[in-house]
């Protein structure tokens, strides 16, 4: 097939196989053509194409004549589209062309307008600067005018006609206002610059045109940097500008405060003056402290737009607040009160340093804070912690305080490292005090409606006699404070680094050893003493109204208990707690606690000895001198010191028992209150509530009672173990003692012919005697805990105790009698009873006579198991009791 298909091999065939061969190819495409209309007369897009002919009979038989024919149609279409881009082209490049030139008019235009601007503005700030030129020099010669004059002469130099003072004041309210202006005018000016920076350095960096986008007049249009190029020329004028309306509105703002402070001085030196001349002069100076309050926000606020806060805030500290400290700190008012050292003034001081700024500076800080807090504008809670432009308060007033304080190395050393502990706390509690109050001390709460502050009031109507302040007075701006920007206000000293900072100078871990040290010094030496002395020595060191308190009100009565007790509570007294030192104090009080516990367990378990010698231990006869002490049957001379384990010692025991009870009750109740009331108190006014909110304050209240609950677990186990370990070994010990004379019982009726007991054996009634006598002794001091379950096991114990002797003796008794049967007649004759029975007679009056004992302690008879066992053993005798009482020789009971 492939030699047929071959060029080469159709051309050796001959014409006729040829022809045969064309015919065939003919019919087969005239077959094709025919299945090709059908198949594009059933479909869409074959329909669609059958316009173009009434069927493929009439299309060309190949490509290069339908190329031939459709060529000429093709030129004039592309030479159409041609024409129209053309066309296009020159329209939009018409149009572009236009607006580039509206573009650059405008452009010229706003270059013509900031020029202008720049202009004008440098215009007022070169008149300002004359001006302030100007009143310096007035000033210097007034002074010296002054200085040459007489002291009675008090007129000012230049008191011309009032018309033209008022035209003077309108004046320079005008120019402060064209200062605002020139501030405004810098801004704008500036923002241009840096917008025609920008331009044309990015102007290489801009969008690259499609190629095959049309021509259109949407197009954004090319950079421009004409008016960028023009601003940079403008550049060191503008940036000269800038410097300049900073230094014009800082020195404006400069000379406003000078003149005010002078004004405010001259005040409070004329209170010889006329009454009604001081009422006159109060309008006056009333209608100046107005005006100089608008000139002062207006530079304040040209300083702001500038972004040179600072630079305001540096100036009202330097001119109005840096002197006015200057004057008042000094290491003689630091100390005035008190001996060198002591700093008895500081309160003052501060108390009067903030009474002073408050009185001449208050209107300017109060302006301040209305101006530039933007807290109450909007409920967003962010706002709060945006700082603000201008904060006179904080950067005006309290950093100049705090740095002059730190300033001076003999201040310094005075106020945060005095070497005593209590004239540190109290520097510490007037520095926070003073801090805490700052804010409420400088603003007050003022409105539109509202007097100003310092009874300076707001400008009165009728006392005006200036026409246009009347007319404009709706107009002026007035201040609004709140007590939430004074809240806020207070906020932003707390959160400045500054305090952070000032908050470091303070050694406070070294005021905690110094007072931890004394605590620990007082506790050592009482328990030495008591160690030497017993628990009955007087180791209280407190007042006699704490030492009446801890008796009467806590409970307290051992001497060494209430000194630690006392020293638990002077921890938080106001002279002695600082709130930062909290935690450590509250550790430190844990600690004492704990030395005090293991101070008693030590004692309990022998580890530590007491000593005895001149003085008795004796808890009822404290401080007695002896003439001889009888220890253990030996007699002792007055200088011989014995040692004992207080722990063995009745009274001793129970004695601290109750101690510790009544201390794990009061660290629990009362000192948790005494330490709530110091760090975290309920009442919402407190000064310490400032620091925290009252979530953190419901907190920290919840971790104090945490931490004595915690520090009391061990508390009650000592108490468990002294009471029914120790005391009720004792008890039981002295209780079993009598029961060793129930052997005796059997010999009295052997053999003696005596007759029949009528009463209890004499021994019975000192069985539970230590236990009555210790009970009546300790009635009001028993730990609530205990209950009676003490006083049961004791009797318990001696029950069980008393019935196995009786057991053993009735049990000796009946072999007794098994052993005689052949003298019991005589026996019996003799007495009308046996020996044998008078012992059971004996046991069974006994038997009673205890029972009777153990009720009178308050304990029921019938839940005791040893007396229930002695009535079981001695029952049999109860008719011996009965007959003898029907003879009239038995016991009456």
């Amino acid at each position: 097939m492939k030699d047929k298909e071959n060029p080469s091999y159709l051309a050796t065939l001959p014409s006729a196989a040829l022809e045969t061969k064309l015919k065939q190819l003919r019919q087969d495409s005239a077959a094709l053509s025919q299945s090709l209309t059908q198949k594009l007369a059933n479909s869409q897009s074959g329909q669609n194409l059958l316009h173009i002919g009434p069927s493929l009979s009439t299309l060309p038989p190949d490509l290069q004549t339908l190329l031939t024919n459709i060529s000429p149609l093709l030129d004039d279409v592309t030479e159409y589209e041609r024409a129209n881009l053309a066309e296009l082209t020159r329209i939009a490049n018409a149009g572009n062309a236009i607006r580039l030139a509206q573009r650059r008019a405008d452009h010229a235009s706003d270059c013509a307008d900031l020029l202008q601007d720049l202009m004008a503005a440098e215009i007022n700030i070169k008149r300002d600067s004359d001006l302030r030129l100007a009143a310096i020099s007035a000033q210097s010669s007034s002074k010296g005018s002054m200085n040459g004059t007489s002291n009675n002469n008090t007129d000012p130099p230049n008191s011309a006609d009032p018309t033209e003072a008022q035209e003077d004041e309108l004046d320079e309210l005008d120019h402060v206002a064209s200062l605002e202006r020139a501030a405004h005018t810098t801004l704008h000016l500036v923002h241009e610059l840096r917008s025609g920076t920008a331009d044309v350095m990015a102007k290489d960096v801009g969008n690259k045109k499609n190629g095959n986008a049309l021509p259109s007049l949407k197009e954004p249009l090319p950079d421009d940097t004409e008016k960028g190029q023009f601003l940079m020329k403008l550049a060191p004028r503008i940036r000269r500008l800038e410097a300049s309306t900073v230094k014009c509105l800082t020195g404006r703002l400069e000379l406003i405060l000078t003149d005010m402070k002078r004004r405010k001085t001259a005040e409070t030196d004329t209170d010889s003056i006329a009454t009604t001349e001081k009422l006159v002069d109060h309008t006056d100076d009333a209608l100046k402290e107005g005006k100089e309050l608008l000139m002062i926000g207006q530079c304040l606020r040209g300083l702001a737009l500038l972004g040179r806060g600072k630079e305001a805030e540096n100036t009202f500290a330097r001119v109005a607040i840096m002197p006015l400290i200057r004057s008042k700190i000094s290491m003689g008012r630091l100390d005035e009160g008190g001996s060198r050292g002591e700093c008895a003034g500081l309160f003052s001081l501060l108390d009067d340093m903030a009474c002073s700024i408050a009185s001449t500076f208050g209107p300017v800080l109060e302006l301040a804070e209305a101006i530039f807090d933007m807290s109450g504008a909007t409920n967003n809670k962010d706002v709060t912690n945006v700082p603000m432009e201008v904060d006179l308060v904080t950067a005006g007033v309290w950093i100049p305080i705090a740095t002059a304080l730190s300033a001076d190395p003999a201040i310094k050393m005075a106020i945060f490292s005095p070497g005593i502990a209590s004239i540190l706390q109290a520097n510490y509690t007037a520095l926070d005090i003073f801090l805490s109050e700052l804010a409420s001390n400088l603003l007050k709460v003022v409105g539109p409606d509202l007097p100003t502050t310092n009874g300076h009031v707001q400008k009165d109507k009728a006392a005006t006699n200036n026409a246009l302040d009347v007319a404009f007075e709706s107009l002026y701006f007035k201040p609004a404070v709140t007590a939430h920007t004074i809240q806020n206000a207070q906020e932003r000293i707390y959160r400045h680094t500054m305090t952070a900072e000032f908050a470091k100078k303070w050694n406070l871990p070294i005021y905690y050893q110094l007072r931890f040290g004394e605590c620990c010094t007082r506790l050592n030496k009482a328990m030495t003493r008591v160690q030497n002395e017993g628990w009955m020595a007087d180791v209280f060191t407190g007042s006699d109204a704490s030492i009446n308190a801890l008796r009467n009100t806590q409970g307290f009565e051992l001497p060494l208990f209430m000194e630690l007790y006392d020293i638990l509570q002077g921890l938080w007294k106001p002279d002695v707690i600082l709130r930062p030192l909290a935690n450590r104090f509250l550790r430190g009080a844990m600690q004492l606690i704990g030395r005090t516990l293991t101070f008693v367990i030590d004692g309990l378990e022998g580890r530590i000895k007491f000593q005895e010698g001149d003085q008795s231990s004796s808890p009822r006869e404290p401080n007695a001198k002896m003439e001889g002490v009888t220890t253990n049957g030996n007699h002792h001379p007055p200088d011989t010191v014995t040692e004992y384990c207080w722990g063995e010692r009745l009274e001793d025991v129970a004695s601290v028992a109750w101690e510790l009870t009544v201390l794990e009750t009061c660290m629990t109740h009362d000192y948790r209150e005494t330490i709530i009331a110091a760090i975290a108190p309920r009442d919402g006014e407190s000064r310490v509530n400032f620091h925290s909110s009252e979530s953190q304050l419901e907190e920290l209240r919840e971790v104090v009672s945490e931490v004595l609950v915690e520090s009391t677990q061990d508390i009650a186990p000592m108490i468990q173990q002294s009471w029914n370990g120790i005391v009720v070994s004792i008890l039981t010990v002295k209780c079993c003692a009598p029961l060793s004379s129930v052997k005796g019982v059997a010999a009295t009726y052997r053999m003696t012919n005596r007759p029949p007991p009528s009463h209890a054996s004499p021994f019975v009634g000192t069985i539970l005697r230590p236990l009555k006598e210790f009970d009546n002794l300790f009635a009001n001091r028993t730990p609530p805990q205990m209950g009676i379950a003490w006083k049961e096991s004791i009797v318990g114990t001696v029950s069980t105790r008393y019935s196995v002797a009786v057991e053993e003796l009735i049990s000796t008794v009946q072999r007794t009698e098994v052993a005689l049967k052949n003298r019991k007649a005589r026996r019996t004759s003799a007495g009308g009873m046996s020996d044998g029975e008078k012992v059971k007679l004996q046991l069974y009056l006994d038997h009673k006579e205890f029972a009777k004992n153990v009720q009178d302690i308050g304990l029921d008879v019938e839940s005791v198991e040893g007396v229930q066992k002695l009535a079981s053993l001695t029952v049999e005798a109860e008719s011996l009791y009965l007959r003898t009482r029907q003879n009239g020789k038995g016991p009456a009971h």
